[in-house]
């Protein structure tokens, strides 16, 4: 059930990946401004959190985590929306597997977790095919820098996942895990009004923000159950099986895309001509294998 969940998360994880894409390339300019009024709501369905149970006081050392979590979801952010700018979003989610070789080493000696070999080797697979997927060129292969964008931001996620396990374990349980940091995450970006290159594009865009509203909300709400879906699964199973089922997410995306660009005509910044096409399975396919040495 808790592997269910969590390719449920990654399902909808990744149509809210292709939202903030259309928004972040074709909405706001600026980075900090798409992550202020993406954060701004990030409370906005905690409410329905209530339904599974009311959350706790939290120790100190768990509360000081999840202030940690909050950061940690704003920062990553910045990189993320630069990346979606300079390359196809289903190869930007992809590339979120860069940090997870991070992730063994840290379960390991934080949370003692132990793999097996073939796990070993799963990640290794899920890692290589996410690096193709941003190699530019056939003769002399070219990171493109969403590459770079990316590696700061997956190691970023990666230490947010081993760091959501460890609040597992010393907390009472996964509703605390949803609240406190969205919380966090929701008054953080109100710092950036005291820049004031950073808070005159933010009001300049209130506006587009307000024609955009609802496409925020329906954002939101998938991020909302896609976070929910992650954070229970993640309490039912390893660090290391919940990041390597999150890497089928561009799977899902390019699905997606396709029939959006296809059937509807809607501008994404995702090529799906057949030679792309064909890397890009060819890499989704190996990730696929590399999450069932991982999980099974």
């Amino acid at each position: 059930m808790f592997v269910i969940i969590t390719f449920l998360a990654a399902f909808l994880s990744g149509i809210a990946v292709i939202i903030e894409s259309h928004l972040s390339n074709r909405t706001f300019k600026h980075p900090t401004t798409m992550i202020f009024y993406v954060s701004l709501m990030s409370a906005l369905f905690l409410p329905l959190v209530l339904f599974w149970g009311v959350p706790t006081l939290p120790p100190v050392a768990a509360f000081a985590c999840y202030v940690i979590l909050g950061a940690i979801d704003v920062a990553y952010l910045y990189p993320y929306y630069l990346s979606m700018k300079v390359i196809d979003v289903s190869i930007v989610a992809a590339l979120f597997s860069l940090g997870k070789i991070t992730i063994p080493v840290m379960t390991y000696f934080w949370l003692g977790e132990k793999l097996g070999l073939e796990q070993y080797i799963g990640f290794v697979i899920i890692i290589m095919a996410s690096v193709a997927l941003s190699i530019k060129g056939k003769k002399v292969p070219q990171l493109n820098k969403a590459f770079y964008y990316m590696l700061f931001a997956s190691f970023l996620r990666a230490f947010y996942v081993v760091l959501e396990k460890y609040v597992l374990n010393i907390d009472s349980g996964w509703v605390n895990l949803v609240v406190y940091p969205s919380l966090v995450t929701g008054i953080m970006p109100l710092s950036f009004l005291f820049v004031a290159k950073w808070r005159r594009d933010i009001v300049r865009n209130f506006p587009p923000y307000l024609r955009q509203f609802k496409v925020f909300v329906l954002n939101e709400f998938l991020c909302f159950w896609g976070m929910v879906c992650t954070v229970y699964g993640l309490s039912g199973i390893s660090a290391v099986a919940s990041t390597s089922i999150a890497a089928t997410q561009p799977i899902f995306m390019l699905g997606i895309s396709y029939y959006l660009l296809k059937f509807w005509n809607v501008p994404l910044n995702e090529k799906i001509s057949l030679q792309v096409l064909e890397k890009k399975i060819f890499c989704f396919v190996l990730i696929i294998l590399g999450v069932v040495l991982v999980v099974v």
